[in-house]
């Protein structure tokens, strides 16, 4: 269906301009080239989705698929116009802090392995001292999980759990780049073990953007088939099975790639009177989803009156639907601002937050600040889901771990001068010194 529409061809023509734009400013040794992180992720969302399952677009409009490439290409575009004032207004913004905080590999590793620690037994407690449990919860969303919580929670303690999963996430990430850093075999078997120990609970939990903030693209395509076909249920019976790819539908492909699909729905929500745009007033509810609900007792629930509308309506759970959908970055876009203005201020968002990551990959030569910026490249690709601060959580909380390292050195080391850190030539400072200007 969709290989009959100009808009798509429109799509995907300035799509591929501005991915060869991308990589020739990467060659070229240019942060700008930092923007084919999007690039990649509006394709993989957005264009791959109709020819692996083409089957779930047969009975779509012809004239729906050609209105939702028609905004993929306002968004595109959007984005690229944007894109150069974000980074100059962003780069403007100055800092009371130091970047070059003369803290060694071995020093960060040791408080981010402190604070891994303390939140695991944590976690651990919240099992009832089920190591084995916390570590594979072979019930994924059946069962019991370390940092599980109710949906909607009335109570103090559900912030601080969401808090502390989001935290635990974070500082995973953290040591999964660590690794690459460490002077000495027996740091870097510390922190590879540390970051192996929590991976089963991400895989096994079933929370694919957790997954992949921890992992980025490791085993994607396998990853994503089994945690959507079993972490309803749980996982026990795949490890019980001898072959676990009998009890998978062998025609299962790779689901949640759909937002092309969830663009043509929106689209739908809006035409028919489901809902009006809300000027920017969904976007305001995802900024202050932070506040605890025993603060905000009406606070909105994001997303639930769209899965309402797409069927997903149950009088089971707290939250009145059986499930949440993602509309996608660009479907979020036109239901805040319509179908014209909504693209573009979902490519203005996208160009912020490029900005934020070439602010921090410019100041690479703080370890703490390069680890910022690859854990905020490992979750843009997930922002494809939606541009969303349940997405971002983990990089908030470990940009808070950064500036409160990077002041207690600044206390610490006032009276030397202020060098860079010192790390041990790897692969990843190879990469670094060939894309530095």
């Amino acid at each position: 269906m969709v290989s009959h529409e100009i808009t798509f061809y429109l799509a995907a023509v300035v799509l591929l301009v501005l991915t060869a734009e991308s990589c020739i400013r990467l060659l070229n040794r240019d942060s700008f080239g930092i923007t084919v992180g999007v690039y990649v992720t509006v394709f993989a969302w957005y264009f791959v989705d109709p020819f692996i399952n083409p089957a779930s677009y047969d009975y779509l409009p012809s004239s729906l698929l050609g209105e939702s490439y028609g905004e993929v290409l306002l968004f595109l575009i959007g984005f690229r116009v944007f894109t150069p004032a974000a980074i100059r207004w962003i780069g403007r913004q100055r800092s009371s802090g130091i970047f070059a905080t003369r803290l060694t590999p071995e020093q960060i590793l040791r408080g981010v392995a402190a604070i891994w620690l303390l939140l695991f037994l944590i976690g651990i407690y919240r099992m009832d001292g089920d190591v084995m449990g916390a570590v594979f919860p072979l019930d994924s969303r059946a069962g019991m999980t370390m940092w599980a919580r109710e949906a909607v929670s009335s109570s103090g303690s559900g912030f601080l759990v969401a808090s502390g999963a989001y935290l635990f996430n974070a500082v995973t990430a953290f040591l999964g780049v660590l690794i690459f850093f460490q002077r000495s075999i027996a740091w870097r078997l510390l922190a590879g073990a540390m970051f192996a120990i929590t991976l089963p609970y991400f895989f096994l939990a079933g929370a694919r953007s957790h997954f992949l903030a921890a992992v980025a693209f490791f085993c994607l395509n396998e990853g994503f088939k089994f945690v959507t076909a079993f972490r309803g249920t749980g996982f026990r019976e795949v490890l019980a099975s001898e072959n676990p790819y009998e009890l998978m539908d062998e025609d299962m492909r790779t689901s949640g790639l759909n937002m092309i699909q969830e663009l043509c729905f929106v689209n739908m929500y809006l035409e028919t009177g489901g809902t009006s745009p809300a000027y920017g007033a969904r976007y305001l509810n995802e900024l202050l989803n932070f506040v605890p609900r025993v603060i905000w007792p009406s606070k909105p629930m994001i997303g639930i009156d769209y899965a309402k509308w797409r069927g997903f309506e149950s009088e089971d759970g707290e939250l009145g639907v059986n499930t949440t959908v993602s509309t996608g970055m660009i479907g979020g876009g036109v239901l805040n601002f319509g179908q014209i203005l909504g693209p573009v201020a979902a490519g203005i968002l996208m160009a912020l937050w490029i900005g934020v990551l070439i602010y921090w990959w410019e100041q690479r030569k703080s370890l703490l600040r390069l680890v910022l910026f690859m854990l905020g490249a490992g979750l843009t690709f997930n922002l494809g889901r939606d541009i969303s601060l349940l997405v971002l959580w983990p990089v908030i909380f470990a940009y808070c771990f950064v500036r409160l390292a990077e002041m207690w050195a600044t206390r610490r080391f006032r009276e030397l001068p202020q060098l860079a850190t010192v790390t041990p030539a790897g692969p990843m400072q190879v990469v670094a010194g060939r894309l530095s200007q």
